[in-house]
């Protein structure tokens, strides 16, 4: 027969709202918490629990807190939560059992804790699933075996009763382009706005009418490129403006090449929809679509609200399960134990598993390949083709003696619009280092002379070709996010949620050698669905 002890939880630190959340309501739901009568500042709540050990927490007024009075302890990943064990009464003793729990939470004599206030290693008794020579935080033992199913279901809950709306940032801006608007002007407004794609608007149709991306951009400059290696002059800017979004999708079309149509997200569809909809499309964005009907002209209205990514996703689930990670304890695995991203053949973690023999689960799952990778030295349309043909979003680069030194990716055509720099590929031999040296230097065309040195301020030459730490002199913005194979996936989940991250570089720390990528697909793909 189940047993449930009736618990007594008890806030005495004030607040105007408390609500109890704890291991025993999946760190998801709460409970809200009733003010005592003539006792100010103090809330309780009886909660029915079954026998066993719990962690909880208070929200006071939207903030989680945890009492120092009561029990209390870390997890593995660094937050403090309050804990109880409800004991398990004998059969013949069971109303003696219930009363002594009502009103009273179950705690270790003041022997078990330090003059720090945590639990001690013998702060418990051997039970089923904990043992006394276990730390607190090793007692929790995170359900390992029920792993990854355990925490991949709290996230598909989350998800599930979660919508898009809440992806949309209280203030913020959304670039929309007109599909009139001149693609050299279109190039020129991403690269301010620091976007490589935005929804277009057709003023014709008075509505959304699909995308431009990166891919876009890079075609027409290959076109450029290809009109010039034909005997045709180079492109004016007065003729690159004759040359619209709309003629190029219409191009496109002619040529049985598919533009980018518009994928879209409603501001009621869940999270979940939002995931299965960016990966099913590939897509790194889509705009968050408000359709408003208008009674006066019987017509429909769309607004963009917000543009979802994959990035935004983690980034609600992180603020959701802040100040409970310890409920997603898959999140506290290492990266080399996960069947997540694309590893190369020499990387640590492949070259240890094929001398191991093993053979297990998630060495099987792994993706194994050879990273493409380019130099400094590499013809930019080179790496043009590259990407295009590969189907890759981005190109490590690395120097002679494969060290990660940097990295271009397809968003980064937009730097190409400083001083005009795209006109200048009609007819110029340009490296991948020279382009990427626009990133950091607000420079003329002229730093596409073939005598400029591929470097940035506040390096030397050979400094940037030797140390991947040499990219954190690059005056601006971030350009290589890495991480360990030893990281946690906590870590790289934050990291990826940051705004405009795509992707992480597995680097060896030791020799500063690429050995893998994970990308936001490959977490959504192995988190989130």
């Amino acid at each position: 027969m189940s047993y449930f002890a009736p618990t007594k939880f008890v806030w005495r630190l004030g607040g105007n709202q408390v609500h109890l959340c704890g291991s025993f309501t999946r760190w998801v739901e709460t409970v809200p918490m009733v003010p005592e009568d003539g006792q100010p500042g103090v809330f309780s709540v009886i909660v029915h629990l079954p026998p066993g050990y719990h962690q909880y927490k208070f929200i006071v007024d939207g903030e989680w807190r945890h009492d120092e009075a009561q029990p209390f302890m870390p997890d593995p990943l660094g937050n403090v939560n309050n804990w109880l064990f409800v004991r398990k009464p004998e059969i013949q003793n069971t109303e003696q059992a219930t009363s002594s729990q009502t009103g009273n939470l179950q705690e270790p004599s003041s022997q078990a804790f330090d003059n720090t206030g945590f639990l001690k290693d013998s702060a418990y008794e051997t039970t089923d699933a904990f043992t006394k020579t276990q730390g607190a935080a090793a007692s929790v033992a995170l359900e390992q075996e029920k792993e990854p199913f355990f925490s991949k279901g709290k996230i598909k809950e989350f998800l599930a009763h979660h919508t898009a709306s809440e992806l949309i940032p209280e203030s913020g801006k959304v670039v929309l382009l007109d599909i009139d608007l001149p693609l050299r002007q279109a190039f020129h407004a991403l690269h301010e706005q620091g976007t490589a794609s935005a929804p277009l608007f057709d003023t014709r149709k008075g509505s959304i009418c699909g995308m431009i991306s990166a891919t876009d951009f890079i075609t027409t400059l290959q076109q450029m490129r290809n009109l010039v290696s034909t005997s045709s002059n180079p492109m004016s800017e007065a003729e690159m403006d004759q040359h619209t979004i709309r003629g190029l999708r219409e191009e496109l079309a002619i040529q049985g090449r598919s533009s980018n149509q518009l994928i879209s997200i409603a501001p009621n569809d869940t999270l979940q929809d939002v995931v299965n909809v960016l990966l099913k499309n590939h897509c790194s964005l889509a705009p968050i679509v408000n359709t408003v009907f208008e009674p006066v002209s019987s017509e429909e209205t769309q607004e963009v609200l917000h543009n979802a990514t994959l990035g935004g996703v983690l980034g609600c689930l992180l603020r959701h399960f802040r100040s409970s990670l310890a409920s997603l304890p898959l999140l506290a695995r290492p990266l080399d134990s996960l069947p997540i991203g694309t590893w190369s053949q020499g990387s640590t973690v492949v070259v240890q598993e094929a001398s191991n023999q093993s053979g297990t689960e998630v060495s099987m799952q792994r993706k194994v390949a050879n990273l493409v990778t380019v130099k400094h030295s590499t013809p930019l349309y080179q790496a043009f083709s590259m990407l295009l043909e590969g189907g890759f979003s981005c190109l490590p680069v690395v120097n002679d003696a494969g060290v990660l030194v940097d990295i271009y990716a397809k968003s980064d055509i937009t730097m190409l619009a400083k001083s005009n720099a795209y006109s200048r590929l009609q007819f110029e031999d340009v490296t991948v280092g020279q382009v990427l040296a626009l990133a950091s230097q607000p420079s003329p065309p002229s730093l596409l002379s073939n005598n400029t040195p591929q470097t940035w301020e506040g390096a030397s030459p050979s400094a940037s070709q030797t140390s991947i730490q040499d990219n954190s002199s690059v005056p601006g913005k971030q350009r290589i996010h890495a991480c360990t194979n030893s990281d946690p996936l906590k870590t790289v989940v934050e990291r990826l949620s940051i705004p405009g991250v795509r992707r992480l570089l597995v680097v060896n720390p030791e020799t500063k050698k690429l050995e893998g990528i994970i990308s936001l697909s490959d977490i959504a793909s192995f988190l989130l669905t």
